[in-house]
């Protein structure tokens, strides 16, 4: 075992060194998250009016629980139980997206790059990188639990002790460590890094999608799903640290089998089989656009099975949103049942500007992998080839981006249509072709201008694809979560998402519908023209 593992600390030296912005960044943002999340939860719930009682409510609809996480029940709701039933399924998705791609870059994707072999040329052991990859996992995750425990306890929140605030970043490091080490082991076992990120998304995806089903219809099935075992511990009420020792568990098997994985493969292979191709190639992929949609059809599947997924469970459920003013008797002697209808309407259609809100960010993700593959295809060589021909640089870059637009148009209107057709399914009043021309009217320029950012940043400065991914991000993050954490209105205008205009709610205004389509034209045509002009890998 020593000789297999033979200079783990030579690897994580250097992994923490490359990996050193990255991961300070990432700490940065998940920082001030759990500050700014409990800062505005205590600012809200020390609050005396009706904000606080606005808040409750919203916080136990059906929609809002499928989101956010339903709210412990039978417990008293203060500032300390709130934030850890609002902020635990987000935190617990935020960390897994910093440390997933983390684990298959310091494994599969050195293994790709070539530099794992010219190590393991020296005398460093077979598991070495799984080894380094664990111990820096470990090493940030220390530093998380530090800094979330420090903040929480600074602030001192109404309800909270110490003993819930350990539980509750024990649980999100617990749930972190299980995603990173789940990834590590899909890394072992699959025979591209491309392909380990895509697997490791889709399972963090269904996860959610899990919790979204059971935190909506029976909260008993929440385990089911491993972000639902964050959530059972019930901080600052029960203090259950059962789902901890469970994660752990978990953790310590995975570990277990991606080490043993490691020692026993080649380098440079994976587990999983791959379908071997044909001994000639089709004739229609002399063309760069065929060529590209054939390559990447695969995660434009993935995409589209997670649009109807999404989009079907999230239709599914505007029905028990639109009955939650029906159900209340208060409501009923004060309203007629024309008001309640209306006003159940109106709700409905406030859940679907929400939900366009994760559409677009699923379309803008899906082209935005198309688009930043024109570096990562240059930087393995992959173009090489086709550099050497006759094919422009023109015709190459618009391939990539005009399919990325494509693709991310494709997801999206998927994403929207299956929403709207399994709502109208749901709903005893089946909402107007209206509000579907909306949504899609609304969502599409958000994306394409979005999607065009890449082709911009790809074309002229390829280094700063990680700004892309944080603009994106925080605008997204902003506009769901800014009413929630008490910031100003027009706080998510620095982002196309903020100019949605919560459709279909309200209609869209033409001047954003015109800027948009003006930017989209004009970063894609700066797109094309900066690769024309910069230097190649």
């Amino acid at each position: 075992m020593l000789r297999s593992d033979r200079h783990v600390g030579f690897l994580l030296r250097a992994n923490l060194k490359q990996n050193l912005k990255y991961s300070l960044v990432w700490i940065i943002i998940l920082e001030m998250m759990v500050a700014s999340g409990a800062f505005k939860m205590q600012t809200i719930m020390e609050s005396t009016g009706k904000g606080v009682q606005d808040l409750l409510n919203m916080l136990r609809m059906p929609g809002m629980a499928g989101l956010f996480g339903a709210m412990p029940k039978g417990v008293t709701l203060n500032s300390a139980t709130v934030f850890a039933g609002v902020m635990m399924v987000f935190m617990v998705i935020l960390d897994a997206l910093y440390v997933m791609p983390l684990m298959v870059k310091n494994t599969r994707g050195q293994e790709e790059s070539g530099l794992l072999e010219m190590v393991r040329a020296r005398t460093v052991g077979r598991t070495a990188a799984v080894a380094a990859a664990l111990c820096e996992l470990v090493i940030v995750n220390v530093i998380l639990f530090v800094l979330y425990v420090g903040t929480i306890v600074s602030l001192n929140l109404k309800g909270a002790d110490f003993n819930g605030t350990f539980l509750f970043t024990l649980a999100l490091i617990a749930a972190n460590l299980m995603f990173g080490v789940f990834t590590l082991l899909i890394a072992q076992l699959a025979s591209t890094a491309r392909g380990a990120n895509m697997i490791a998304y889709t399972v963090l995806g269904a996860a959610y999608l899990v919790r979204t089903v059971t935190d909506i219809e029976n909260t008993d099935w929440t385990w089911l799903s491993p972000i639902g075992w964050a959530q059972k511990t019930n901080a600052y009420s029960d203090n259950n640290y059962w789902p901890v020792l469970l994660m752990f568990g978990v953790t310590l098997l995975l570990a277990a089998a991606a080490w043993q994985l490691a020692k026993s493969r080649d380098l440079g292979t994976g587990i999983l089989p791959e379908r071997a191709g044909r001994a000639r190639a089709a004739g229609y992929l002399r063309s760069i656009p065929a060529l590209l949609f054939r390559t990447t059809w695969g995660v434009v599947l993935g995409w589209l099975i997670g649009a109807v997924v999404a989009g079907g469970i999230f239709g599914g459920v505007l029905n028990s949103v639109g009955d939650i003013l029906k159900t209340n008797p208060l409501y009923r002697q004060m309203m007629s049942v024309t008001q309640v209808n209306a006003a159940n309407k109106t709700m409905v259609l406030s859940f679907l500007a929400l939900y366009i809100l994760l559409f677009v960010a699923f379309g803008v993700v899906a082209g935005a992998q198309v688009v930043f593959r024109l570096k990562e295809d240059e930087d393995k060589g992959y173009l090489g080839v086709i550099h050497a021909t006759k094919q422009t640089r023109q015709t190459i870059s618009l391939s990539y981006y005009l399919i990325g637009l494509a693709v991310s148009l494709v997801v999206f209107v998927v994403g929207i249509l299956m929403v709207y057709y399994t709502g109208n399914a749901s709903l005893k009043d089946p909402l107007a072709a209206e509000y579907l021309t909306r949504m899609l009217v609304a969502g599409l320029p958000a994306v394409f201008a979005l999607v065009s950012l890449a082709t911009l940043l790809v074309g002229w400065v390829p280094r700063l694809s990680a700004v892309f991914w944080a603009y994106m991000g925080i605008g997204l993050l902003v506009q769901m979560f800014g009413s929630l954490l008490n910031l100003p209105k027009d706080s998510g205008k620095f982002s196309p998402f903020g100019w949605l205009n919560q459709a279909p709610l309200h209609a869209v205004q033409t001047p954003w519908l015109s800027a948009m389509i003006i930017i989209t034209v004009v970063f894609l045509i700066l797109g094309v023209i900066g690769y024309r002009q910069r230097d190649v890998a």
